[in-house]
């Protein structure tokens, strides 16, 4: 076979792969990774059921292609804010930002799958969870009025921060809107001494672009573990 034979059946292998793992994606956050058969991905991706099998042995192999790469991007953005020794609740809201523009709505699998299915994706998601529990305990400990209401804080953050940023997506302020948002959910989480003396977290925070990211459905399946 000719070199540039060879160059075209790698693309259209890398292709093929590609055009998997993005309809999976779709699928997978629309209606839940459970409800979503290998057929209904081969025939969305437009490949043969064969096929599909030749790159993905099996439904776990191919939730850890399509959401290992999100969840990798969680951990390692999140041990970046975690390592301040004293982060604020400006540097969760920023944590939350940078995500959206590293992966867009296909952080919506975040919440797509039944983490039961994928023990590869249970062990990144529980890394990610625990990074992310230990950045806002620290930013918690650093202001009294959190302090006894971390764990709360740490559920809110999780289950909310990707459905705002959704509804949020077509707004050109987006990212100030949703700054200030989040920053009222904590400033409930707080409880009444909070909320009757300030709006949330002080400070301001520096917006970036506007979010983006690839097509997706809406997250579906469980809110977190």
């Amino acid at each position: 076979m000719m070199e540039g034979e060879e160059g075209r059946t790698a693309r259209k292998k890398r292709e093929a792969r590609e055009r998997i793992i993005a309809a999976a994606a779709e699928l997978f956050m629309e209606k839940g990774a459970r409800a979503v058969s290998m057929d209904e991905v081969a025939q969305a991706a437009d490949v043969a059921r064969r096929t599909l099998f030749n790159y993905f042995e099996g439904k776990d192999e191919l939730l850890v292609a399509t959401a290992g790469p999100v969840l990798e991007a969680a951990i390692e953005l999140a041990e970046a804010a975690a390592a301040n020794p004293t982060p604020s609740f400006e540097e969760v809201i920023e944590l939350c930002l940078s995500l959206w523009r590293s992966c867009g709505r296909r952080l919506g699998l975040l919440y797509a799958v039944e983490l039961e299915e994928s023990p590869g994706l249970a062990e990144l998601h529980a890394r990610f969870l625990e990074i992310l529990r230990r950045l806002i305990g620290k930013a918690a400990s650093g202001d009294p009025a959190y302090a006894s209401s971390a764990r709360l804080v740490g559920k809110l953050v999780y289950r909310s921060f990707v459905p705002l940023l959704l509804a949020l997506e077509e707004e050109e302020d987006a990212e100030e809107r949703f700054a200030r948002s989040l920053k009222g959910l904590l400033s409930g989480a707080a409880g009444p001494a909070r909320g009757a003396g300030a709006s949330g977290p002080s400070g301001a925070l520096q917006p970036g672009r506007h979010p983006g990211g690839q097509p997706g459905g809406q997250p579906g399946g469980h809110p977190g573990r």
